[in-house]
This record gives C-alpha cells, structure tokens and sequence, in this order.
C-alpha cells in the first residue's frame, strides 16, 4: 500500500479521517476520562516519516501522521492517538509541565486511558518463559498430528488438548496476577464469511479465549469493517492466533479439493461443505473434551477472564449462524472436520519473531 496519497484524494480523505479521529477521541473521553478533556484542533500529518502522532500544547493540537494512517491497522491507529491524548490529559487535566515527555503522569494518564505508556512496541509482544515452554511442548504434539498414522495423530491432538486443559486449570486455579491481552487476527471484512464466524466459535469454545467481532476503520476506502478480537493470557492468545490461520488455510485446501470430488463449486455447496467442516471439527473437539471430562479435568470457564472482556467491552453481543441442509456436501464437509488434525505449520508468525512449529 502507497504511504502517501495524491492531492486530489487528500482533500477527499483528510476530512473523512479527522471526523473519526474527533469520534473516536470523543468516544474516549467520554467513557474512559469521564469527559474532562476539551476537543482539541485534528490535524493530518504530511511530514515526518517517523512521527506517528502528536500533541502539541501551544496550539492544541493532536495529529496522526498520513502515513501512520495509511500503513497501520486501525488499532494502532487509536493506540496513538490514545498516546496523545494522554500528552494531552497531563498538560490540561494534570497541569505538569516539569516533568520528561513519558514520565510519572505519563504514565498515570495512559493508565487512565488504559493505553501502554510506552511509547513503542506493542503491547504484551514478550512471551514469557511459561508461555514458551507451553507452546514448545504443543509444537511437539502438533509435530505428531502429521504422522500417517491416524491413531499417533489422534493420540497426539488429544494430548495436545488435555496439556492445554491442564495449563488453563491451574493457571485459573493459582494465578493471583493472572495477565489479560488482546489481539485482533485475520483480515478486516465489510461482510464477515461463514468461515470466519465458525472459526471464531472454535477459538472460543476450546482454545480458552473470548472473541469478539468489533469495529474496524479503513481509511482508504473510508468505511467501516469488522476484525475478529480475542482475549486472554499470553499462551492462549499465541496458540489461538495459529489455529485461527491454521484452520483457515484448511478450509481453501479442503474446499479446492472437495469441489472436484463433488463436481460444482457454486456458493450453495461451499457453505454447506464449509458449515459441515467446521461444525464436523468442534464435534471432534466436544468429543475429545468429554473424554477428558471423564478423567476429571473438567472446564467450566474462566471468571478472571469473563470480568475483563466484559470490562473492556462492557456490550458485548453474539452471533449465530443459521442451520444445515443434509447434503452431500454438507456430509463431504463433516468426514473432512472430524479428520482434520492441527499440524505445524507457517501461517502465523509469532511475536518471538520465528514462524510457530519451525525451529
């Protein structure tokens, strides 16, 4: 994507983006400041390269850099212009002037406005030695999922599944600081796919993680979309993220090679093939989780977790999908989910900077 913009479309998009950078500030002001900052003057930055955003106190005004626009996620988009806002809250809330630009009430502002005080690198991008260790043994297990024999493979998903059962239940039952993230994964959509909801539903029904479909502003075409939000601890979030590319990259595969068995490819059939896949897989994994019911590990949710997502999306809503047809491709899809093993592989990169499941 080009990182800069022609004049004509500049003067079509600059207002178009300065009318939701005054929303969003105004959005959060409101529920996060109570109201106490005064709008400041919105301005696009042409200039500086590096500058992301800023606040500047003589002139009240707050700026996003035009290429901070054009090249980043619309997430950290408002993260800057959160950053700013804090700049802001200090000068005319605070009134200290005397302290280092991220000093003390820096950081009591950010805390306010629940945005990192640090001013760069994304927030929770370290793994910690327990999430490592985690996934290291699940890249193990997922090593055996590929294995020709079809009982190894299956043996290794289920120990897969009862290793990260067994690390949720102790990390609810012991954790005094348990530590909450957010991430958003996948491509924004004007519309969202049948796949994409499914999976979402997968992630959050085994993967102990909440998700959320929430706003996404693209700026280019200046209009809104939807990106799918998960939450919870570092090693959740991690593992959540792969087995949502993972199963999306699934679905092309499975579905290219369904669509020749079947002998047509029209929009009908996809979904019911895609709807029996995914539905086919979450009954694998209702089976594997009642397996492990059996055995005692039993999991009822998590309440640290319910409390954040809430707190961070005090109107979360839901979503459903509407029923099957039972056909052929509809059954086609369901022998394809319940065979479906989670392998290693290259579709996520992780914040450890290696690709998950590649050593």
């Amino acid at each position: 994507m080009t990182a800069t913009l022609p004049p004509s479309l500049r003067q079509k998009l600059h207002p178009a983006w300065i009318h939701r950078l005054r929303w969003s500030w105004k959005s959060a002001n409101d529920e996060r400041l109570r109201g106490v900052l005064k709008p400041p003057v919105f301005a696009i930055d042409c200039g500086s390269a590096q500058r992301l955003g800023q606040w500047v106190r003589g002139a009240r005004l707050l700026s996003i850099s035009e290429r901070h626009m054009l090249t980043a996620p619309w997430h950290d988009v408002e993260q800057t212009l959160l950053h700013e806002m804090a700049h802001q809250y200090v000068d005319e809330v605070l009134h200290i002037h005397d302290e280092t630009a991220h000093g003390p009430a820096f950081v009591r502002a950010c805390a306010r406005l629940q945005v990192d005080s640090k001013a760069s690198g994304p927030m929770g991008s370290a793994v910690h030695d327990e999430t490592q260790r985690i996934l290291d043994k699940v890249q193990k297990l997922f090593a055996l999922a590929e294995s020709q024999n079809v009982h190894e493979a299956e043996a290794a998903m289920a120990h897969a599944n009862r290793l990260l059962l067994e690390y949720n239940l102790q990390a609810r039952d012991t954790a005094t600081d348990h530590r909450y993230g957010h991430r958003r994964i996948g491509k924004p959509a004007a519309a969202l796919a049948l796949e994409a909801k499914l999976v979402g539903g997968v992630l959050s029904e085994f993967f102990f993680v909440d998700c959320i479909w929430v706003n996404h502003y693209n700026p280019l075409l200046d209009r809104d979309e939807r990106i799918l939000e998960i939450m919870g601890d570092p090693t959740n979030l991690e593992l959540a993220h792969y087995v949502h590319d993972y199963l999306h990259a699934a679905v092309v595969r499975h579905w290219q090679a369904a669509k020749v068995k079947l002998g047509r490819g029209d929009l009908s059939t996809r979904r019911e093939f895609i709807g029996g896949m995914l539905t086919g897989f979450k009954q694998k994994l209702r089976d594997e989780r009642k397996g492990q019911a059996e055995r005692g590990l039993v999991w009822v949710g998590d309440p640290g977790l319910k409390h954040f997502a809430k707190a961070r999306h005090p109107n979360i809503g839901s979503f459903s999908t509407t029923g099957w047809h039972s056909t052929d491709a509809h059954h086609a899809g369901q022998q394809a989910g319940r065979a479906l093993q989670i392998h290693r592989g290259v579709t996520h990169q992780g914040p450890g900077g290696h690709l998950l499941g590649r050593s």
